[in-house]
């Protein structure tokens, strides 16, 4: 097959529309279900038919468009519209405007592939409504959970819309093109990031009790500072991680102090900590070195959040690598810090993502950004990646 390119200019042009639909002072604003969101999938929906595939839309908040292949086996490819509050114009759209750009490519050249090709926008990737990755675990068939059951009826959709808005056929391979939201490739002067696992995950609320009193009054030898014994743990977490695997992070990232007045001795704490990492036994361990540590000051630790570790194919990961090199690339193999609808597709299905760079490492924010080049480069790195893996000769079929 001779080396076809997308369109970069048209992609950078759809980004930047479907980013206008949802634009405030302070950023990207579209979260699930808001009437920017809704507005954002119609557009979504029109770019997919002007690309040659039939689309379709059911009120869990996915579109799809399909491009017949010569068979009905399907290569997903897809991400997110949905965004944080004041967020940026690439986080998911990318995944998800590069799918179509790709698929429109193929149809300009006439090229009907072996597999049929689904590009999803997958809704409510980031939980901010209900909770996260409700789309992609629907398009997947796994059971809702405990949220959407509480809050879909709010939301304007049923357990019949959640179960029709599975994927019709078997799902050979995903692919899922994103920014990296964090600044390794741009330190590693790296153009590509071939993922090879989306990392574990454990959130705790960590409670620590002292003793309330007047500060004026009570000597510092007296005192029994909830908030001194907390912040001898926010320290220790540092020290532990980085001690444990350099790869693995850990963060303190909300507190709640009580009494919370300035003259008063504080008498409890209550602190959300949160590991990731790619061993979940190395999390288990920081864990436990903690709770041993400060055994005589935590007085509650409970769970609230557990991820385990999502492995990308390494067919998959193989074709990105190839894909990078072909196009004159430089790649590397990295893990994802972040969370991604591939979460749902790799339990499915041989799933691989693909990374470009972040300019500084900033994401979430306004201030997101990913040079064009680059966005056209990983768009390049997908089309390429969802032809190879499209002539792998699949088991069964």
């Amino acid at each position: 097959m001779a080396m076809m390119t997308v369109n970069g200019r048209r992609l950078q042009a759809h980004l930047e529309a479907l980013a206008d639909i949802a634009r405030t002072p302070d950023g990207i604003c579209r979260l699930s279900y808001s009437d920017s969101f809704w507005k954002s999938n119609a557009y979504v929906a029109q770019l997919m038919r002007e690309a040659g595939m039939t689309v379709s839309a059911n009120p869990v908040g996915n579109v799809v468009g399909t491009y017949p292949g010569r068979t009905p086996q399907k290569i997903t490819v897809g991400s997110h519209i949905d965004s944080v509050v004041n967020g940026g114009i690439f986080d998911g759209c990318l995944g998800v405007l590069a799918g179509i750009e790709a698929v429109h490519t193929l149809s300009e050249n006439g090229i009907v592939p072996e597999h049929s090709i689904d590009v999803v926008s997958f809704a409510e990737e980031e939980g901010l409504v209900i909770t996260g990755l409700i789309g992609s675990r629907a398009y997947c068939g796994l059971p809702p959970t405990e949220p959407v059951m509480e809050k879909m009826e709010e939301f304007g959709f049923t357990l019949q819309d959640l179960a029709e808005a599975k994927c019709t056929g078997d799902i050979d391979y995903s692919l899922e093109l994103h920014i990296e939201q964090g600044g390794v490739l741009e330190s590693q002067k790296k153009d590509i990031g071939v993922v090879r696992s989306i990392i574990a995950l454990r959130r705790y609320i960590v409670e620590f009790a002292g003793v309330a009193n007047h500060a004026g009054t009570t000597p510092m030898t007296l005192r029994d500072d909830a908030l001194v014994k907390a912040a001898g743990f926010i320290t220790r977490v540092r020290q532990v991680v980085m001690e444990t695997d350099p790869g693995m992070v850990g963060t303190v990232g909300h507190l709640e102090v009580q009494p919370n007045a300035m003259n008063v001795v504080p008498g409890h704490v209550a602190l959300t900590l949160e590991l990731r990492g790619l061993r979940e036994d190395l999390l288990e361990s920081v864990y436990q070195r903690l709770m041993e540590e400060f055994r005589e000051d935590i007085v509650s630790c409970r769970l609230t959040m557990e991820q385990p570790c999502f492995h990308m194919s390494e067919i998959v990961q193989q074709s990105v690598q190839k894909a990078a090199q072909e196009l004159g690339l430089v790649a590397m193999t990295i893990d994802s810090g972040a969370g991604h609808d591939s979460m749902s597709l790799s339990q499915v299905t041989r799933a691989g993502m693909i990374f470009v760079p972040s300019v500084k490492g900033i994401s979430h924010s306004k201030e997101e950004f990913t040079a064009w080049d680059d966005v056209t480069n990983g768009a390049n790195v997908l089309l390429r990646t969802l032809c190879d893996i499209d002539r792998i000769e699949t088991p069964g079929r």
